[in-house]
């Protein structure tokens, strides 16, 4: 706790602050990502650094935001996965204070960035807000419920969710933690989530207990499904397990879908080639939140040529999803049941995932793709990229 007050890149001269957004050095400049890193306008005058990775005739624009020992730099080869596997465009957000972004990290300063990319995606990309995924990690999960309390969107994806700031601080120091400003109370605003909700939060977790998740999940109104991976921690790669993120997103949203018309980013949005950097490039620094499987080449594969390993243990996750017929349908959001009988054997799980209520289900990565063979609408385009790492 003492190391990251003292390593954090914030200038607050608040230790909460400076623990609570332990800012990391840079880890890129305004050159690193050229033609991807955009900057676009916000309500407090300062650019906010984005990330846009647009993906042909894809619908849905994925906003992505990252955990709180991140910065663009970090999660960039994350956030091209999300886009090759899922077929979106990928919007990424920087808060104040991190990457090359400007400001101080406050709660208020991360959800105005948010509130300007949202801005953007709609009046500037165009994008409706029954196209938009919404997508937060941890600290990231802030924002993202900020947002989905105010806007119905395609859909929200919460990663390791907590209730409140001050009721993660109370496991570590007591009750001096009542005498902290609370932040983020991501419990209070569940209820006021406009869209479809899938949260996933590992039973491993030690930083952010699953009850957390939990707690959120009971208290959010619209659709939802809880996914609890037994082997995940807080920073386990959402990408080792197909069964605890991948299938999961497959089978509550309709990924991958597409649109005639491409998303096109204005030229202004683009950095200047005179433009000067804005912080010092660093060495990269990860916590592994967003970290991908090493090995001697990654291979994306779009989610329709997904296979089990027959050879791989996979482990186990609790799965919980209740919706009513009164949940939203057109925000690109469906349930659609498998349509070979030998696809799924056990009946709870091969019945239609919209008739409520559904079982606390204990579902194999195996059982998972079976499933994913038969929803409908998935492309059979190859997409195969390698990243090096």
């Amino acid at each position: 706790m003492i190391h990251a007050i003292f390593s954090s890149k914030s200038s607050s001269w608040n230790l909460v602050e400076r623990l609570v957004f332990p800012a990391p050095r840079s880890s890129y400049t305004i050159q690193s990502f050229p033609g991807e890193l955009i900057l676009i306008p916000s309500d407090r005058g300062d650019d906010v650094p984005c990330l846009f990775l647009p993906f042909q005739h894809a619908r849905f624009l994925m906003m992505f935001f990252h955990a709180n020992a991140e910065d663009l730099g970090l999660v960039y080869n994350f956030c091209t996965v999300l886009r090759d596997m899922f077929q979106v465009n990928v919007l990424a957000v920087e808060y104040p204070g991190y990457g090359i972004c400007p400001g101080t990290p406050t709660e208020a300063g991360i959800i105005a960035n948010a509130e300007a990319a949202m801005e953007f995606a709609t009046e500037t990309l165009n994008v409706a807000h029954n196209d938009i995924l919404i997508l937060g990690r941890s600290l990231g999960t802030g924002p993202a419920i900020s947002l989905a309390a105010r806007y119905e969107v395609a859909g929200v994806i919460l990663v390791s969710p907590f209730a409140s700031i001050k009721e993660l601080f109370e496991r570590r120091v007591g009750r001096l933690a009542h005498l902290l400003e609370d932040r983020f109370q991501n419990l209070l605003l569940a209820p006021k989530i406009l869209s479809a909700t899938l949260i996933i939060h590992g039973l491993q977790d030690a930083l952010v207990p699953p009850e957390h998740g939990r707690r959120i999940y009971a208290s959010i109104l619209r659709k939802r499904m809880l996914v609890t991976p037994a082997n995940m921690t807080h920073n386990s790669s959402l990408l080792k397990d197909v069964g605890s993120f991948v299938m999961p997103m497959t089978r509550f949203f309709s990924l991958p879908d597409y649109a005639f018309e491409n998303v096109q980013v204005p030229s202004w949005a683009f950095p200047t080639a005179d433009m000067g950097p804005l912080e010092s490039l660093a060495p990269p620094r990860s916590c592994g939140c967003c970290a991908i499987p090493k090995g001697d080449e990654a291979i994306v594969e779009p989610i329709s040529r997904l296979r089990p390993d027959s050879e791989a243990e996979a482990d186990e996750a609790e799965v919980d999803c209740e919706g009513g017929d009164d949940s939203p349908r057109s925000a690109g959001i469906r349930f659609e049941e498998s349509s070979s009988s030998e696809d799924i054997e056990d009946s709870r799980i091969s019945k239609n995932l919209c008739s409520p209520p559904w079982e606390v289900t204990y579902l194999r990565a195996e059982e998972a793709m079976v499933q994913a063979k038969g929803i409908r609408g998935m492309v059979t385009k190859q997409v195969s990229q390698k990243y090096d790492f």
